[in-house]
């Protein structure tokens, strides 16, 4: 068992509760990497609530005394004095990532009916989960100055992206909602690659109009102004923070022609990239 953990003290784990909404006691992750199986069985539950995350491979939880096998993508919330009794196996591969927290209500997730009464939550694979536990993580572990504040906001933003990405798994629009976040994800990772929004559609095997129609709902913008967007902030940095030529920058943000990148810039900031410089230098 590969385990990192994070206590808010040497006496806070599954037995601690506060008065304080959202307080994280402990939080952590295991890694089966050698032992063949192992086992957790609280009957009398804990004293706070446990959020349980799959992050990869397959854990088994016993809940009412029917066994579940979930997949990554998967939470249970426990609430306080809930029986708990879950299981991994090696080879599953199992990665779990869990907080326990104490909340004086219950914690939404989900609006849907029926799967928050057995606690189970489907809220999808995405590497949000993964930084905000790693960062509570580490906050338990540091101890920095206003790191129980810190916990809390911390713990509010997992609860409330879970709720958001479990309403997002159910709309008509699923499949497409994560082809634009695939976009989002590549556009701002390569903002200087060359090639059209047609092309890019015709890549991944999309409708050309539903893409971009359903871009323009999920962020607000089309997805070619969102590129411009990015290449634009990206440029300002460059202007304010470095000693590149504006012909360098251009090249940077994607923009071959010096003239056309000068004119775009001024037509979405409002300013020629010389003059916004000298403002802000």
């Amino acid at each position: 068992m590969q385990t990192v953990v994070g206590y808010y003290d040497w006496h806070s784990d599954e037995k601690s509760s506060s008065e304080i909404d959202y307080f994280v006691h402990c939080c952590g992750r295991y890694r089966l990497v050698n032992k063949e199986h192992f086992v957790t069985y609280r009957p009398d539950g804990t004293a706070n609530y446990q959020l349980m995350y799959i992050a990869d491979g397959k854990a088994h939880f016993q809940i009412d005394g029917v066994w579940h096998h979930l997949e990554k993508g998967n939470c249970v919330l426990y609430r306080p004095e809930d029986a708990q009794r879950y299981e991994y196996f090696l080879d599953d591969h199992p990665e779990v990532y869990w907080v326990h927290f104490s909340c004086s209500k219950k914690p939404i997730i989900s609006d849907n009916t029926g799967k928050d009464k057995s606690r189970i939550l489907q809220v999808g694979v995405h590497s949000t989960y993964l930084q905000l536990f790693d960062t509570m993580i580490h906050e338990l572990q540091i101890k920095q100055p206003y790191f129980e504040e810190q916990l809390q906001l911390l713990m509010q933003q997992l609860l409330n992206v879970m709720r958001r990405n479990c309403f997002k798994e159910k709309t008509v629009f699923e499949s497409y909602n994560k082809e634009v976040e695939e976009a989002i994800r590549i556009f701002h990772l390569e903002p200087e690659r060359e090639f059209t929004i047609r092309d890019y559609a015709k890549e991944r095997g999309l409708n050309y109009y539903r893409f971009i129609d359903t871009f323009s709902r999920y962020t607000g913008v089309s997805p070619r102004q969102y590129i411009i967007n990015i290449r634009m902030t990206l440029a300002k940095d460059l202007l304010i923070n470095t000693d590149f030529q504006i012909l360098e920058i251009a090249q940077i943000a994607g923009y071959e022609n010096p003239l056309y990148f000068s004119r775009l810039f001024k037509k979405n900031c409002g300013i020629a990239p010389s003059d916004y410089r000298c403002r802000n230098t």
